[in-house]
């Protein structure tokens, strides 16, 4: 296994053809569950301030923001914070929270453990055209939104109305 782990995650970066435009991201997969047992996923996320995730919950894995760059503000449960570079952010599965950007973009390492939700970015992505953000969508049809959710639900991911 060590053989495999080393094959497939050395020297992973971010590279057009592991990147997707996911809504207004840009979203890198350094490793998915396909390349660790499922273990784990580890994306490098470029954020666009106004295009976040309603509250929500993961019923199966915790999520880790590692911060580039930028600051976002978290809240999980009833815990507030404001997160910039070098900052680590938990957020344990069953816990309702939420995050928006205090900055215009951000970049993150998003880890999840275990993997699994990795694969919503990947299912209503686009391939990445850059590594840089996508152009603003316009119109983003409200069908869109549902399937969106109706995968989450499939996958765990319990959207609140606010936390």
């Amino acid at each position: 296994m060590t053989d495999t782990l080393l094959r497939t995650s050395t020297g992973r970066k971010p590279t057009l053809e592991n990147s997707v435009h996911y809504l207004a991201h840009t979203f890198s997969f350094l490793a998915t569950g396909e390349d660790t047992d499922n273990a784990y996923a580890l994306i490098h996320c470029f954020f666009r301030k106004g295009f976040t995730a309603p509250a929500h919950f993961h019923k199966y894995e915790d999520e880790s923001f590692y911060m580039l760059d930028g600051v976002i503000d978290f809240q999980a449960g009833d815990k507030k914070t404001r997160s910039g570079k070098g900052d680590l952010v938990v957020l344990p599965k069953e816990v309702p929270h939420s995050f928006n950007l205090v900055t215009d973009t951000a970049k993150a390492l998003l880890l999840i453990t275990p993997a699994g939700f990795e694969t919503l970015f990947k299912e209503f992505g686009t391939a990445a055209k850059t590594l840089e953000l996508p152009p603003l969508p316009e119109n983003l049809p409200k069908e869109l939104f549902q399937q969106i959710h109706q995968r989450c639900i499939e996958l765990g991911n319990v959207w609140m109305p606010e936390v």
